[in-house]
């Protein structure tokens, strides 16, 4: 994000990972001062699968530092359900599809110009990361939940390892 804007980003999606059936950021935001929002590609990006891998292997040390960690698929939450499963995810899996939503239905674009579905709930942090996979890190420690960072790359390859968002998120905390 650029010249220190701030987004409100509140959300209540199905869960296809481990927890509740439905998560919503206001119960992410009694527990943790920060969340991590992952969004992935597809599962046909080898770069989103190997993220997903990694954010799950390094989830205990988000949760030492008070950061959620969730994953967001721009798909239905029987795909959540799938990813949750095959690659043994430790965090929620979020299903998150602006396929059919009233905004899309208004604009007529259902997909990015390379055919990956549009995110809803998550549009926001779409919007500031470059490419996907990327990230946004949410600031729960007030009323309601800021987009105080996010992060992508020029290219799939660049999406920010479990490190990078962890140290994002402490910096983003320190402010």
């Amino acid at each position: 994000m650029s010249d220190g804007m701030q987004w409100i980003v509140r959300f209540e999606l199905p869960n296809g990972g481990p927890g509740p059936d439905t998560v919503a950021s206001d119960d992410l935001a009694g527990e943790f001062d920060a969340v991590v929002v992952l969004l992935l590609r597809d599962h046909y990006c080898q770069v989103s699968r190997e993220r997903a891998t990694a954010y799950s292997d390094a989830f205990d040390e988000f949760a030492a530092e008070d950061v959620a960690v969730v994953g967001a698929l721009p798909d239905t939450a029987e795909r959540a359900g799938y990813w949750r499963r095959r690659y043994e995810l430790t965090y929620p899996v979020l299903a998150d599809s602006a396929e059919g939503s009233a905004a899309v239905e208004t604009e007529g674009a259902t997909a990015m110009t390379d055919g990956t579905p549009r995110f809803d709930a998550f549009s926001d942090v779409e919007v500031g990361v470059d490419t996907l996979p990327g990230i946004g890190i949410l600031d729960t420690r007030s009323k309601f939940p800021r987009l105080v960072h996010t992060e992508g790359g020029e290219t799939l390859q660049e999406c920010p390892s479990p490190i990078d968002a962890l140290d994002a998120a402490r910096d983003a905390l320190e402010t």
